[in-house]
């Protein structure tokens, strides 16, 4: 069996850390013939000589001009296509605007087009959202024209997408995210500080609700606390929102590889979303037994279910008192991180994950 992985569009955030990870377990499985298609940031990361003779890749290098970088990743998947003839086509995350001759398998995890009535739209200034519905409704449009199947991570998604979208049930696949293998390593870091540290891993995209955090230090800062967040964020995001906040710690951009020891110098994840499909910062959590404070959502207790403490995500207030309540309650904090490891056992690892996909890849092979 020949199949195009296609990671050409993919370049940040946790789409980026779930190709490392799918890529990396795939290349176990030397029966059968990948032709890999990688952005230019996602090249940077993935070390080609460390795959089998089975992996060809190609680099489809981006254009400044947006129309011109479509036309360009369109006709290079086309191109790659043709030389190829593969079984089918597994984008790792769209939607593509591109609909390969064979079967195409699209997973999809972008939350804003299934979420129609969520907090992050109603909290959009009102040109921003007649924009977010036109973005959704040509992601969804595309989605629908360019792929035959679907693979989602939750089966809040899942639903979401039939009622929403109109896909039929069997045209959708859940298969679960999890933490990467460079998780699964021994790790001998040791955290130092008697401070509370929250650590918060992310792009600071605007639904990811950052700038709450500047509502929420004063007022654990007043209940004489010793804490601080740890974020992830580059310097110019940084400092432009948190320059001033004292509580607030930066630690830069990090590689997945530089996740866990982030995790490690930390007690309790932080994660105040507004929307979204999945975490993986949740399984990265339980798997650095770390407690999870987040938001009260659907797609996070789908995920979590008790393995977290749950916040409104608008309300400082309640975060506030989560917060203070992990920090005192050692008790409530040892039980989360059990419940933590026992939820994380019946999620997927990265190596079922990959089973799964081969799984569904050979069931839908030339359908």
């Amino acid at each position: 069996m020949k199949i195009i992985i296609n990671a050409s569009i993919i370049e940040k955030g946790g789409g980026k850390q779930v190709a490392e990870s799918v890529l990396y377990e795939l290349n176990s499985y030397d029966f059968i013939s990948f032709v890999v298609v990688l952005s230019e940031e996602l090249n940077k990361t993935i070390n080609q000589s460390n795959f089998n003779s089975n992996f060809t890749f190609y680099v489809l290098s981006k254009h400044r001009n947006k129309f011109i970088n479509f036309l360009k990743i369109r006709g290079g998947l086309k191109k790659i296509e043709s030389i190829h003839n593969p079984d089918l086509v597994f984008t790792i995350f769209g939607p593509s605007y591109w609909r390969p001759k064979c079967t195409h398998i699209t997973g999809f995890a972008d939350g804003w087009c299934y979420n129609p009535k969520s907090i992050a739209f109603n909290k959009l200034t009102y040109f921003k959202k007649i924009k977010r519905k036109f973005l959704s409704f040509v992601k969804n449009s595309v989605l629908k024209y360019s792929t035959d199947f679907v693979i989602v991570e939750t089966n809040d998604a899942k639903k979401k997408i039939i009622k929403y979208l109109n896909f039929k049930e069997y045209e959708i696949y859940v298969v679960g995210n999890t933490f990467s293998h460079f998780f699964e390593k021994k790790f001998n870091f040791k955290k130092t500080s008697q401070t509370f540290n929250l650590i918060t891993i992310c792009t600071p995209y605007p639904h990811k609700n950052l700038s709450i955090i500047n509502e929420v230090t004063p007022l654990l800062a007043a209940k004489n606390l010793d804490f601080c967040f740890n974020l992830t964020m580059d310097k110019i995001s940084f400092e432009k929102l948190f320059k001033k906040n004292r509580f607030v710690k930066n630690l830069g951009v990090l590689n997945t590889v530089d996740c866990p020891a982030a995790y490690a110098s930390s007690d309790a994840l932080f994660l105040p979303t507004l929307i979204e499909t999945f975490s993986a910062s949740y399984p990265e959590s339980m798997k650095m037994k770390k407690p999870i404070l987040t938001s009260d959502l659907d797609f996070a207790k789908d995920v979590c279910n008790d393995a977290a403490l749950f916040f409104d995500p608008t309300d400082p207030q309640n975060i506030a008192d989560t917060i203070e309540e992990i920090i005192l309650n050692k008790k409530l904090y040892n039980s989360l991180t059990k419940k933590g490891i026992k939820r994380l056992n019946s999620m997927e690892t990265s190596e079922s994950r990959a089973k799964k996909y081969i799984e569904i890849f050979n069931k839908l092979k030339n359908k």
